[in-house]
């Protein structure tokens, strides 16, 4: 049982930075705006360092 939670976990971790990621291109890709290009592409960093830790214990 243990080791579900844990894998839990790491998939949702895996599903939260894939989302993030989507955000974070739309917005460094799409906006005119500096300020919110720079904003996007650091969710695109955050997002690289929660799918790493999510897909490291966790493969589809």
């Amino acid at each position: 049982m243990e080791k579900d939670t844990k894998q839990r976990k790491y998939k949702i971790a895996a599903a939260v930075g894939t989302v993030i990621m989507g955000i974070g291109a739309f917005m460094g890709c799409l906006s005119t705006d500096a300020v919110i290009a720079n904003t996007g592409n650091g969710l695109l960093l955050v997002s690289i360092a929660i799918m790493v830790y999510g897909y490291s214990k966790w493969q589809p």
